[in-house]
């Protein structure tokens, strides 16, 4: 059975806009005062629109019947005055008008860029105080879609509310003018906007509908667009097949018609409104006339304020129909900060000056309760080891990785520092005294020192150089065009693989850390690439931990002792020598590798 039709009461009107505002009221912050102070701009704009009408009225009287003395204003106001001095009154009230519009323009403007500003920083800071957990579980581009088009809509939703705030104001300034012109007419203005309210209600509730769906729908769009970029290579090398170009075509037609739909109702409930509106407005004239008002100044200010009540009720409808369609996007973004809020990274609270030992202690981890991928891990490696890191592909390599890096915490056990649990050390120290080289770098587009510095402002160019030199990479930089100004980015052409992955290499090194954990640092490299690596590495053996996931053997070379990971499990850590002889995973790779085959 259905429910039946809920027409739009007072009550529930107020209910809905409180809604709206306690999904909106978190973005104004500071702007709440403006909107105040812009508020009473409006009602002094109201009242110096109705004064300027009635003298408009006035005068346009006086020189129809040739007077060049004005004896009295419409309604209760008792003024008389030469008519020159009273156009020049007229005049000076207009350009004050003027002004105080160009304020009432300027405040939401500034608010609506305010907040937009403050919403992306928010948006910023929570998303990167968020776990990885939750960062990592993003699809790509929904973030994007937030920072941007969500943001941005969001924020238009500051000049709207305020444009709507003012024009109701402004409404109702008129209306009281009109009752000192007219109690009939305000009383028409009256019903005629509870008409049209009741009237174009349900075409608003179709219009939030829609605008919820686009608000959807642009999200997805976002995440297929991000795609699309990192496709770009494959989808270079096997085509754009039939399939790909009809699953963009859905993607553009699932945008499209809400899009249509919204921007459909955008335009036609404001026209809708005016065409009642006037209609609404004759019929008022007819009962002014038919209430005795015949009194042609007077008359003539009524018509006035009611042509002008109807530009100010418009604005209202207008104002109405375009918050609906941005409420949805206050909302998504009311979720995804609180989302991200209530998963931040967990922080200790003691310094962590050097790390002299890292380890793991009975570790089980799990990505979810029903899945685990590592069980009862110990480990502990010293500084200046250097301990590789092997097993078949889902071993729990990566886990160990993340885990180490504090990317993740344990389901159970800990991560040891010096023999204390990784978890009470603040996590700036950790991420200053821990660096990773990941196994697909990513580079800025920016100069080469940028993309060794990312964005730590502490290290000097000295220090940029003097990694470089560490990652054998400073003599090739110096003889790029610009060296170290040269740039580069994720897409350019100007480096190799190994040249990348060197670069990323002194990235990690400018910090001066005292572990450094390398994911696969050589299994895309040319064996000329990856002896440049290995030489790098081999450099600092004896400085630092460096910890090594590896599918090539070669790669373990330098290593003082090897991790053997199999089912999640540590199933050996030795000397190479003793794990060729003990385990037989490490001795499968190693004679796979001597004949000349590439690791499983």
């Amino acid at each position: 059975m259905s429910l039946p039709k809920q027409w739009p009461t007072p009550t529930r009107v107020v209910r809905r806009y409180t809604t709206a505002w306690q999904q909106f009221g978190p973005f104004l912050g500071s702007s709440k005062s403006r909107i105040a102070v812009m508020a009473g701009g409006s009602v002094v704009a109201g009242l110096v629109e109705a004064v300027l009408l009635a003298l408009v009225a006035s005068l346009a009287t006086a020189l129809s019947q040739g007077q060049t003395q004005v004896d009295a204003l419409p309604g209760p106001l008792e003024f008389e005055a030469p008519l020159l001095v009273l156009c020049l009154v007229g005049m000076g009230v207009a350009v004050f008008r003027g002004a105080l519009q160009v304020w009432l323009a300027y405040v939401p403007a500034s608010m609506s860029a305010a907040v937009m500003a403050n919403l992306r920083r928010d948006l910023f800071e929570r998303f990167t105080s968020a776990s990885w957990k939750i960062q990592s579980a993003e699809r790509d581009g929904h973030f994007q879609s937030l920072m941007t088009t969500q943001a941005i809509q969001a924020s238009a939703a500051v000049t709207t509310l305020s444009e709507g705030i003012s024009a109701v104001l402004m409404f109702f300034t008129l209306l009281a003018s009109a009752f000192l012109l007219s109690a009939p007419t305000a009383l028409i203005l009256i019903g005629a906007s509870a008409v049209l309210f009741v009237m174009l209600a349900p075409l608003a509730r179709r219009q939030r509908g829609h605008a919820r769906a686009l608000s959807a729908e642009n999200v997805e769009y976002a995440k297929g667009v991000q795609e699309m970029v990192q496709l770009a290579e494959e989808t270079q090398v096997f085509g754009a097949s039939r399939a790909y170009r009809e699953a963009v075509e859905g993607m553009i037609q699932e945008v499209r018609r809400p899009l249509l739909q919204t921007r459909f109702l955008n335009r036609a409930v404001p026209a809708l409104y005016q065409s009642v509106a006037f209609f609404l407005l004759l019929l008022a004239l007819t009962i002014v006339f038919l209430s005795g008002a015949t009194a042609i100044g007077e008359l003539g200010a009524v018509v006035l304020i009611l042509i002008r009540s109807l530009t100010f009720g418009q604005r209202i409808q207008a104002s109405s129909t375009r918050m609906n369609e941005l409420i949805p996007y206050m909302g998504r973004l009311r979720r995804a900060l609180d989302h991200y809020a209530d998963h931040t990274r967990q922080d200790g609270d003691q310094p962590l000056s050097r790390i002299e030992r890292l380890g793991m202690s009975h570790v089980d981890f799990g990505y979810d309760a029903k899945t685990p991928v590592l069980h009862d891990v110990s480990f502990e490696a010293s500084r200046g080891e250097v301990i590789g890191i092997v097993g078949p592909s889902g071993a729990g390599k990566s886990s160990i990785v993340q885990l180490l890096l504090r990317l993740r915490l344990p389901t159970s056990g800990t991560v040891t520092v010096n023999d204390q649990d990784g978890r009470d050390f603040r996590l700036e120290d950790w991420r200053h005294r821990v660096s990773y080289v990941p196994q697909s770098p990513q580079l800025l587009w920016g100069t080469v020192a940028d993309n060794i510095r990312f964005y730590r402002d502490d290290i000097s160019d000295a220090d940029v150089e003097e990694a470089a030199r560490k990652a054998s990479l400073h003599e090739e930089i110096l003889s790029w065009p610009k060296g170290y100004q040269t740039v580069i980015g994720q897409r350019a052409a100007a480096i190799s693989g190994g040249q990348r992955q060197r670069l990323c290499l002194a990235r990690a090194l400018a910090g001066r850390p005292d572990v450094l954990i390398l994911d696969e640092p050589t299994s895309a490299l040319d064996v000329k690439s990856e002896q440049a690596v290995q030489e790098s590495l081999a450099r600092m053996k004896g400085e630092v931990l460096l910890l090594l996931v590896a599918h090539r053997v070669s790669t373990l070379s330098i290593c003082d002792r090897v991790m053997v990971m199999g089912d999640g499990r540590l199933q050996g850590i030795a000397e190479p020598e003793v794990l060729l002889r003990d385990n037989d995973f490490f001795r499968e790779i190693t004679e796979i590798s001597q004949a000349g085959h590439s690791v499983p």
